[in-house]
């Protein structure tokens, strides 16, 4: 019951990291192994210390503080991707046979911005009595598999007609994202 109850909670803090990397392989911008194991990295960080130290920070901060301040980073991701669709031409970057791939600066803000979306979910949970190292393991796990899934179902032929608006339809995920958030 233990890895069920995880199993949900991994599955439920995660989602947003398939929209994340489904809004990146729209763009045909490749998260590549090393950089979805650090962005997964950085989410699992949070997730672990929000379940971990979930009864204290309650006392000083709300859970929606962080789900607002992950909500606003996403926002904004979103925003300079909305911003650049309409004074870059999508068409120029997003030839069949060139793959960008994420500077270390946008990884660790997407790492960030999902690990602080987390974090309110876990200082949650925390409460109900979710075991801790079952459930650091498997949202780990899952994050990883999510943004893989979401990256490469973002650059699958069946969406390619939204290159065009790449950057246009990534912002607006994005931003739909941080919105379902806050």
């Amino acid at each position: 019951m233990a890895l069920i109850s995880s199993l949900i909670f991994a599955c439920s803090v995660n989602i947003d990291a398939f929209l994340v990397g489904m809004s990146y392989g729209i763009r045909k911008i490749r998260i590549t192994i090393p950089q979805n194991l650090l962005i997964s990295l950085i989410s699992f960080a949070g997730t672990f210390l929000s379940l971990f130290l979930g009864r204290q920070l309650l006392f000083f901060l709300s859970s929606s503080l962080m789900e607002h301040i992950g909500g606003v980073i996403l926002s904004g991701l979103g925003l300079f991707y909305i911003i650049k669709s309409f004074f870059h031409k999508n068409g120029d970057l997003h030839v069949e046979s060139l793959t960008v791939t994420l500077p270390l600066r946008e990884i660790l803000l997407l790492g960030s911005a999902l690990s602080l979306n987390n974090i309110g979910i876990g200082v949650g949970a925390s409460f109900s009595g979710i075991l801790l190292a079952p459930t650091a393991a498997v949202t780990f796990l899952t994050a990883v598999l999510f943004l893989f899934a979401g990256n490469h179902l973002g650059s699958a032929p069946l969406l390619r007609f939204l290159s065009r608006y790449a950057d246009l339809v990534s912002g607006v995920m994005l931003i739909a994202l941080a919105l379902y958030h806050l």
